[in-house]
C-alpha cells in the first residue's frame, strides 16, 4: 500500500466498544459521542468519535451473550462473586466462584489454566473499598485544585488586576485554554457578586 500516492487508501471501519459490568443500573446498550466532552462545545466538530457501550452483567445484552459464550461465561462468574461477596469475605467469594465455575464447565479451561491470576485480578477489581477510597482521593484532588483556582483569583482581585490579567494568569498557572480560564473567573465572580 502507497501510503505517499495521490490514491485514497482504504482503511477497516474502526469500531469502539466498551463492555460495562459495573454496579451501577445501565441500560444495554448507550451510544457516546468523544465531542460531548470538548470544550468550548460545537456543533460541527473537527474529530468524532462514537463509542457503544454494552451492558454485560447477567440478564442484559441476551441476543450478545447467546452469540457469544464466553462472555455469558464471564457475565456469570461476575455475577456469582457479586452474590457471594455479599454473604462472605471476597476472598472467600472469588474462590468459591471459581471452584464453582469449573465445576459447571463455566471458564472452565480459562480458569483451570489461570486460576491464580484470574482470583488475584477479581480481588483486585471488586475490592470496593479500595475503589471507594480512590474516588474519595480524586474528590479531594479535585477539591484542593480548585481551592488554588480560587486563591489564585482572589488575590489577582487584591492586586486590582484587570479580568484579562487573570485569565492569563489562570491560564499560565493551571494550563487552562482561554475559555477555561474565563469561565472558572466568570463563576467565581457570579458566586462571590
Amino acid at each position: 500500500m502507497n501510503i505517499y500516492g495521490s490514491k485514497k487508501v482504504q482503511i477497516p471501519l474502526p469500531s469502539f466498544v466498551i463492555f460495562y459490568n459495573g454496579v451501577k443500573s445501565q441500560p444495554d446498550r448507550t451510544e457516546f459521542l468523544l465531542s460531548e466532552l470538548f470544550h468550548p462545545t460545537t456543533d460541527q466538530p473537527a474529530l468524532e468519535l462514537k463509542a457503544v457501550m454494552l451492558n454485560i452483567n447477567k440478564g442484559h445484552n441476551q441476543e450478545l451473550m447467546n452469540a457469544c459464550h464466553t462472555l455469558r461465561d464471564y457475565s456469570e462468574y461476575v455475577a456469582r462473586i457479586r452474590t457471594y461477596s455479599a454473604e462472605m469475605p471476597l476472598t472467600d467469594a472469588v474462590e468459591k466462584a471459581i471452584t464453582e465455575c469449573i465445576h459447571e464447565n463455566i471458564l472452565r479451561d480459562f480458569l483451570l489454566k489461570n486460576r491464580a491470576e484470574a482470583k488475584a485480578m477479581s480481588i483486585y477489581e471488586y475490592d470496593e473499598e479500595k475503589t471507594l477510597r480512590m474516588f474519595r482521593e480524586e474528590g479531594y484532588e479535585d477539591g484542593e485544585r480548585n481551592g488554588k483556582i480560587q486563591a489564585t483569583i482572589e488575590m489577582c482581585l487584591e492586586f486590582n488586576l484587570s479580568s484579562d490579567a487573570i485569565v492569563q494568569k489562570l491560564m499560565t498557572k493551571f494550563q487552562f485554554s482561554e475559555n477555561q480560564a474565563q469561565e472558572y473567573l466568570d463563576n467565581y465572580i457570579a458566586q462571590n457578586s
